[in-house]
């Protein structure tokens, strides 16, 4: 059942704060240029329950793009952040980076001291993430299995024979098989919380996942069903905890919120009132954000080397390295990894596409019209519906068009087969590279 995902952004850019070099909670303007505006009334139809592109869809809810706000006064200090172990499949692997030492800033504020790496788990270990957020990824972000080589943390799971699923990357633990009866997001909220109640699987605090949770377990490599064999899929949106900016702050009475199809894309414009919803509940890694509550960046998320737009981003808890800014202009997605290859910054090569899970990562959820970090990454394109504001991902598309990619427009992402017009219209997009 196709749900609206256009805000019909079409002109307006709002001002992006200055770069700092180490940037952890931005001070950034909680309402959107557009609020008390009208919705538009172009919708864009998302993916059906099996994958597949519905045409059109209710109307979006409109709203205009965020102003970014005021350039943080005093920032926090990098303290060391998030510490995690590392290692991608669950092998305990090398350290993590535990944030920037030195002589790191934290916005205008005073100098950080830096934070030492973690020390890896046993083989097969993974320690949960205390970061309290659960809408950002304080973790490793897994990546499809069939990955190549030089992606990290191929996906990695344990059956705990109980009915629940342990991901060895993230430490989330998930429901392995959610019922297939569909309903409302309250629906899908009070199952989860019952499962808790009932004790399933030796846990009392499953609750539904956020939109980067739910990230963290599709692969748009398998096709119609995105998500690894080791879960049943069924038909529906799965909800998320994870509400569209403008219904957090009321700007839009849409009752929207991010969830995800059966084939693996990200809508922010599933109504949490509609009949046709799933969950997949999860468990793990402390406390976190309220559904109803704006995302919450950790401290310490990013250090900055180098000048914009030629600088490189380093995201301490994910442990990957961002190109700050990205490639001169729209390219096809044949082109992307070339271009990546070729890129230089700061000394550092080897750079390469990013996957969609790993593009997921970047999303602040708290901002719309440009929903990334607008510090750490000035001049983001800010808008809809046009390819200049869609950025590749690295996995072609087994359900029709050529590639994967994400919109900032609010983080939702799609696959490019829509006409001229149509939300999912990108035959170019840009390319921010990764390493």
């Amino acid at each position: 059942m196709g749900m609206a995902h256009d805000r019909g952004l079409n002109s307006t850019r709002c001002p992006s704060p200055g770069t700092s070099l180490l940037v952890g909670f931005l001070v950034i303007s909680a309402i959107g240029c557009g609020a008390g505006v009208s919705p538009p009334s172009s919708g864009r139809g998302s993916g059906g329950a099996a994958g597949q592109p519905e045409s059109g869809g209710p109307s979006g809810s409109g709203g205009m793009p965020d102003t970014g706000g005021a350039n943080a006064t005093g920032g926090r200090s990098g303290i060391g952040g998030g510490v995690r172990p590392g290692g991608g499949n669950g092998s305990g692997g090398g350290k993590a980076a535990g944030g920037a030492t030195g002589n790191a800033t934290g916005g205008d504020g005073a100098t950080g001291t830096g934070g030492s790496p973690a020390t890896a788990g046993a083989s097969g270990s993974c320690v949960e993430s205390t970061c309290g957020s659960h809408k950002w990824a304080c973790w490793r972000m897994p990546n499809p299995a069939s990955s190549p080589d030089n992606v990290p943390n191929h996906q990695n799971y344990t059956d705990l024979g109980n009915g629940a699923v342990r991901d060895n990357i993230t430490c989330l633990t998930w429901e392995k098989a959610n019922p297939a009866t569909q309903g409302t997001w309250q629906a899908s909220v009070d199952r989860c919380a019952a499962l808790g109640t009932s004790n399933y699987g030796g846990f009392s605090d499953w609750r539904l996942p956020t939109r980067v949770e739910m990230a963290s377990i599709t692969d748009v490599t398998l096709g119609a069903k995105g998500y690894p064999t080791i879960f049943t899929v069924t038909g529906g949106y799965y909800d998320t905890a994870s509400w569209w900016y403008e219904t957090i702050l009321g700007i839009s009475a849409s009752n929207f919120h991010f969830g995800y199809g059966a084939n693996g894309f990200t809508s922010n414009a599933v109504s949490m009132t509609g009949t046709n919803n799933v969950a997949r509940c999860v468990r793990g890694n402390g406390t976190g954000e309220a559904a109803d509550v704006l995302a919450k960046e950790p401290a310490n998320h990013y250090s900055i080397t180098g000048t914009a737009p030629n600088g490189e981003v380093a995201d301490n808890y994910t442990g990957l390295t961002w190109q700050q800014g990205f490639s001169p202009a729209t390219i096809t997605w044949a082109d992307g990894p070339a271009y990546c290859a070729a890129l230089n910054l700061n000394g550092h090569g080897g750079w390469r596409m990013p996957t969609l899970n790993e593009l997921a990562s970047t999303v602040n959820e708290a901002l719309v019209g440009g929903a990334i970090n607008r510090t750490a990454f000035p001049g983001n394109p800010n808008g809809c519906k046009a390819p200049e504001y869609w950025f590749w991902a690295a996995e072609a598309s087994k359900i029709g068009g050529t590639a994967w990619g994400l919109s900032y427009c609010d983080g939702f992402t799609g696959w490019n087969v829509g006409a001229a017009g149509a939300w999912n219209y990108f035959p170019t997009a840009n390319v921010r590279c990764v390493r």
